[in-house]
């Protein structure tokens, strides 16, 4: 049985890392509408062998708060002043 070339045609950009058994993707996609989205998948092996994968999707008009979210928060964790937030 030959093995199947996956398409990724909508995919635009890409990063991974990871290991052997977890994995993490970061792929700039384009929908249907032709607007982008970011699409962050976990490829996590389980106990039994088989893969699990979480998915989160952030739009384009919302990429902006998340960049804004993650920095504010990270930036806290950095600086020790982790619960204060607001």
């Amino acid at each position: 049985m030959a093995k199947e070339k996956i398409k990724f045609t909508n995919i635009l950009d890409t990063e991974m890392f990871g290991n052997e058994r977890e994995q993490y993707y970061f792929d700039i996609k384009k929908a249907a509408n032709q607007k982008h989205y970011l699409r962050i998948t976990n490829r996590r092996q389980g106990h039994d062998a088989i893969y699990k994968r979480t998915q989160i999707i952030l739009f384009e008009d919302d990429l902006a708060f998340f960049v804004e979210a993650i920095t504010m928060l990270l930036g806290r964790h950095a600086s020790g002043n982790l619960g204060i937030s607001c």
